[in-house]
């Protein structure tokens, strides 16, 4: 897998690697540093990566290098240690042949010269690739078929009764053979009866061979000497002191400290190359301290602990960004650690100090703001103490939340965890519910809690000051039922401070001991030949063109479609660079695909293979592009081009619940117009099923296949449209040599039946390469190399490079896709003439400008796409809504970790809390403002889990959601929808477990019709929030981002819900932002329909003045919080609803963050 930062550039990424392998270049002994020194430029150079070496790696979302290129930053990331062996689990995905030939040439190159070992694991490689290996190790179901050396493997089943055929790759042979499918290559030498067909048979011929008897013995006694090329080599292998390193020496490449400050150097550049996560978290704490200091500005110390009470808790909510951001670096860590890149207490010190700087920048802006602005003593020395608290809470929090991320296995898990903790720490700071008030059996909790240390150090601190006499401050001190005595100012700084030390240590041993990426074994199925006839699956024709009604219909179940020619002409694409400046990636291409025709679109590495494909598709989202795509004589309408087309992208991107047959049967109900039969849906998808041998795993969750079989899904999903042009973008990536011929025989039985095919190819074999009907051949820099005919045996393609003098000739059995991309320049460092310039000069540039300009003419052979009045999508809003609805109902019934854990911990805080505050009167104002602060924090708490937690779900399935609408599934609105709906009965249970047990726990008012509203209105506040969390996950960049956005808006939810500061002390400028706040009037609704009937008499004391007055009385003055208006509120909560689903909805249909 191509873990990688993706923020880093290829060089800094070579340049970590390395010196975490080998060292400081200045430590090296004198006559090795300047070899250190220019060990990363040497590693870019034999790997070809010179041009893309600033460039950034990128991932999915964020545009980096190609992915061929990607797979060589994962190669080059290991070759650079020096390391004795090498294990390499296909490193070719991705690679073109003449890229992979000489990576594997590099590698022999360094076998031989420093007396290494490698072991290569790869698909379809070449027989330039094969030759370059000593032995071969075949494996088949479990069971070694052979293992000796490669010069000997063809003679060794030549013995069996199998000989390779003269233009059949000796790895698509060997593969057959061994799969059960060799009868076809039977020399005659064995019956047909007694050859060997499964891995059972073929295992027990080879440990009876001579070849096995020698390996068996060398493994047993030692290697001898005659067994080496050399006595050097035999000296090499015995050789202790020619490992890498010895067990003497330490098995990291850095010193403690010079490995930390690399890490902590790295972890630097990741933050500062994440400017929407760093300028999110500044801007934010801006925003925050400027509102803060606006509501409270010289507001009455009556209010000064929850003023200062959320001032501390708002960096709570800001460190539970932090689990997203670590697990986004995990598995990066867990792959090098164990390649012993750092020690993990490195690594832990580096991720917990690289937050230092901006913690102080984000305590100093939001402290500062609200500190001079709120009204609080204002000299330098409280001033100091209150940003020293904050900064220590801040760090002890952030070092939590950090180790939850170790300790969890996935985002949710973490999310959960923090979500119980954070709970406990709220309820127990001594603002919820007063010190004195909490029970005996909780009340441990409130020393534990980080948050209670924090806020008693900075309320001593503040009425410790001379503003308050003695008198006062006590009073003060003993209505919030705060500890005296100064010294806990200090020994909360100390509290907070150990806090963090510990919370780091065991965030590393987490990191240390904890591994949840383990591999698994699989159990392994006979291979059974489940691929369906092809001339079944789909009909074949023999002339495309029109039919009467404008479309072609094949017999049988063949569906009806209409054949599409495809020109581009004089086709050009440029982008624009950081620097302003415009980059020209394709230039001038001219060229055209027929009906019933399969063209390779190949080249080298970065050539700009997909993004010629992307342009065509219509699938770029940026640049500039120049010049005509024309179909059946008519410009391409982007409107409805995708309903003619198919697109197989690169990126296996499906979502993850789904099985294979339900991925397939949601495209073709939606992409499949409605005049097709549900039968004949059903058919295409069982026929693709057979076609991909899908059929015995279609039952399977896409997120357990292999890559081979998403690959073969994200092709299932495109055919069953039943397209009249299909897309591939290196269909065969990450597939072995069997299962990427039989995908692309699939492929080219789908051409055959009339079906304009352009496929992009890396490392085609000779039996694949020689199923296409032409080729594309792009030269680095976007230029045309060769475009024409394949001819049989590749004779047209040859004879054209044949004739242009200078060029090599092909070697006897050589590859022709491998020998015309070396001939071009493709691989690694190879400098050769301009094919590009041949080409434009040749009489076939000519005859193919010639025959692109007469088929981008309107003929009445080929139906215009603009007289069939398509759809831009194919079916009805209804379908649309209702295929999206099951879809996301099954995305969530299988994702237990977010449903199941809302269950579970909802009834748990619902037990916490009402235990806290088992059956507590309404006596007096301390106990009623308890209760409202609980009523408060039970609204902020589960709301803010669902806005947080939803994050993973909806950004999880956002990148399905590009790719899906790219190919018009649905619209927005459906999708929007269907999101809303899937939240609703998992809210409903969720909200009916939490407020039955805390409501009646608690003790709150006994009428049915209070309870019923009660629950209704907390329902409403709930989902709200869990819709709030969906419109930023489609609004924002990324996850992280997101996670800073829903923290902003959390805070003011809680600032404007007439708790921390009642709507009554509000001053008018600002009072409004109260009715945009759906706390407001939850909480209004809520606390009144619980209080606001209350007649009995309580002793409210203000200003030193002690009056009676009644509960209702003291709710309506204290906090404008009216049981007559409930309705009111209740009616706000939801025109919020309908807001929100607007807002999701335009956001899906004008926002984009695919930067393709």
């Amino acid at each position: 897998m191509d873990n990688h930062i993706p923020t880093l550039t290829v060089r800094e990424t070579f340049k970590f690697a390395d010196m975490c392998v080998n060292g400081r270049p200045e430590d090296q002994p004198e006559e090795m540093r300047d070899i250190a020194t220019l060990r990363t430029e040497l590693l870019l150079q034999i790997l070809g990566l010179e041009g893309c070496a600033d460039t950034v790696v990128g991932d999915a979302l964020l545009r980096g290098v190609s992915g061929g290129e990607r797979k060589r930053v994962t190669v080059g990331e290991v070759l650079v240690g020096g390391q004795s062996l090498f294990l390499c689990d296909e490193i070719s995905t991705g690679l073109d042949s003449a890229a992979t030939f000489d990576i594997v040439k590099s590698m022999r190159t360094w076998c031989k010269t420093l007396g290494g070992s490698v072991i290569v694991a790869l698909l379809q490689p070449t027989p330039e690739v094969v030759e370059m290996f000593d032995d071969i190790l075949m494996v088949n179901e479990g069971h070694m078929v052979y293992h000796g050396p490669r010069t000997e493997i063809l003679d060794y089943f030549q013995g069996l009764g199998f000989t390779c055929p003269p233009r059949v790759d000796p790895a698509d042979f060997l593969i057959e053979v061994t799969s059960g499918r060799g009868h076809r290559y039977s020399n005659g030498t064995v019956p047909n009866k007694d050859l060997p067909v499964t891995s059972e048979d073929f295992n027990n011929l080879f440990c009876q061979s001579a070849i096995y008897k020698k390996t068996d013995e060398a493994i047993s006694k030692g290697f001898n000497e005659h067994q080496f090329e050399s006595h050097e080599d035999f000296k090499k292998a015995k050789s202790v002191a020619n490992l890498a390193r010895s067990k003497e020496k330490s098995e990291f490449g850095l010193a403690f400290v010079p490995s930390t400050l690399l890490l902590l150097n790295r972890q630097k550049l990741i933050w500062l190359r994440d400017p929407p996560l760093l300028w999110g978290k500044l801007i934010e704490a801006l925003i925050i301290g400027l509102v803060m200091g606006m509501i409270y500005f010289d507001v009455s110390s009556t209010y000064y602990l929850r003023m200062i009470f959320f001032s501390i808790a708002l960096f709570q909510r800001q460190a539970w960004q932090q689990i997203t951001i670590s697990f986004q670096l995990r598995k990066v860590f867990y792959k090098q650690r164990a390649r012993n890149f750092f020690r993990t207490t490195s690594y832990a010190i580096a991720e917990s100090v690289v937050q230092i700087p901006v913690n102080l920048m984000v305590s100093f802006i939001l402290g500062t703001f609200f500190y001079f602005m709120s009204g609080l003593t204002r000299t330098f020395e409280k001033y100091i103490v209150f940003f020293l608290v904050l900064v220590s809470f801040q760090h002890a929090i952030s070092a939590y939340m950090t180790m939850l991320s170790a300790l969890s296995p996935s985002i949710t898990v973490g999310q959960a965890l923090a979500s119980i903790s954070v709970s406990f720490f709220l309820l127990f700071s001594g603002n919820i519910i007063l010190a004195d008030l909490i029970p005996d059996y909780w009340i441990w909790m409130y020393w534990f809690s980080p948050i209670s240390w924090a806020l008693r150090s900075n309320m001593l601190s503040e009425f410790s000051s001379d503003r308050y006499t003695p008198v006062e401050s006590k009073t003060l001190l003993d209505s919030f039922s705060i500890s005296q005595g100064t010294e806990y100012i200090w020994f909360g700084v100390i509290v907070l401070l150990a806090y963090y030390f510990v919370f780091t240590t065991l965030n590393g041993l987490a990191l240390h001991f904890i591994r949840y990426e383990k591999y698994k074994g699989v159990s392994v199925k006979p291979m059974t030949d489940t691929a369906a006839d092809e001339d079944n699956v789909y009909v074949e024709v023999n002339t495309p063109g029109a039919a009467s009604d404008g479309a072609k219909s094949g017999n049988g179940t063949g569906l009806p479609f209409t054949p599409s020619n495809l020109c581009i002409k004089d086709l050009e694409y440029f982008v624009t660079l950081p620097s302003g400046e415009e980059k020209q990636l394709l230039r001038g291409i001219t060229a055209h695909f027929e009906p019933g025709r399969m063209v390779a679109l190949m080249g080298a590495t970065g050539a700009g293979k997909t993004t010629l494909m992307d342009v065509i598709a219509g699938r770029k989202t940026g640049g500039r592009i120049v010049g005509d795509i024309i179909v059946n004589g008519e410009l391409k309408n982007p409107a409805n081009f995708s309903r003619i087309t198919a697109y197989c992208e690169q990126m296996d991107i499906h979502s993850e619940a789904a099985t294979i047959y339900e991925a397939l049967v949601f495209s073709a109900n939606l992409r499949l117009p409605p005049n097709f039969t549900l039968e004949q849906r059903m058919n295409l998808v069982h026929e693709t099923l057979d076609l991909l041998e899908l059929t015995s795993i279609s039952g399977a969750m896409v997120g357990s296949l292999s890559v081979e079989q998403k690959k073969r899904v994200t092709i299932g999903v495109e055919v069953v449209s039943n397209p009249s042009i299909l897309f591939l973008d290196e269909p065969t990536s990450g597939l072995d040599a069997r299962s990427a011929l039989i995908v692309m025989r699939g492929v080219q039985s789908i051409a055959r039946t009339g079906r304009t095919v352009l496929c992009t190819i890396h490392q085609p074999s000779i039996s694949i390469f020689e199923l296409f009907d032409g080729l594309l051949l792009l030269q680095k820099g976007g230029y045309t190399a060769y475009f024409g005919d394949l001819g049989v045996d590749s004779v047209k393609m040859l004879e054209y490079f044949a004739s242009i003098p200078g060029t090599m000739e092909i070697r006897p059995q050589y590859n022709p896709a491998t020998y015309m991309l070396e001939v071009i320049g493709a691989g690694i460092g190879r400098d050769v003439k301009d094919y590009s310039v041949e080409y434009k000069n040749s009489e076939l540039y000519k005859s193919n400008r010639e025959r692109t300009l007469k088929l981008a003419e309107v003929s009445d052979k080929f139906v215009r796409h603009s007289t069939l009045n398509y759809k831009p999508i194919a079916t009805g809003f209804t379908n649309q809504l209702g295929q999206l609805a099951k879809k996301q109902q099954l995305t969530y019934w299988r994702n237990p970790q977010y449903n199941f854990m809302r269950m579970f911990l909802f009834p748990l805080f619902a037990i916490i809390f009402g235990t806290t505050f088992y059956q507590l009167s309404a006596a007096s104002v301390k106990k009623i403002n308890s209760h409202i602060g609980l009523i408060y924090n039970s609204m902020d708490f589960i709301g803010v889990i669902n806005l947080m937690t939803v994050l993973e779900v909806t950004c999880a399935e956002r990148a399905v959601f590009y790719r899906e609408r790219m190919s018009n599934y649905y619209g927005p609105l459906p999708y929007s929808l269907s999101l809303f709906f899937a939240e609703i009965p998992y809210l409903i249970v969720v909200i009916i477990l939490f407020v039955t047990i805390e409501y009646w726990l608690v003790g709150w008012s006994d009428n049915g019709g209070d309870f019923v509203f009660f629950m209704f209105v907390f329902y409403l506040y709930t989902s709200a929030c869990t819709y709030v969390g969906q419109w930023m996950s489609a609004l924002m960049p990324n996850e992280k981002v997101a996670n800073v956005a829903v923290g902003a808006l959390s805070c003011l939810f809680n600032l404007f819900s007439g708790y921390l500061l009642p709507r009554p002390a509000m001053k008018a400028g600002y009072k409004w932002f109260t009715y945009l706040m759906p706390s407001s009037y939850s909480l209004a609704a809520l606390v009144g329909v619980q209080f606001g009937e209350i007649q009995d008499v309580i002793a409210v004391t203000a200003n030193g003045v002690t009056t009676d007055m009644t509960v209702a009385e003291y709710i309506a003055d204290t906090y404008d919080f009216r049981p007559n208006r409930k309705y009111n509120f209740m009616a706000g909560l939801i025109v919020i609803w309908v807001v929100l689903q607007l807002a999701i909805y335009l956001t899906f249909k004008y926002v984009s963050h695919l930067k393709r």
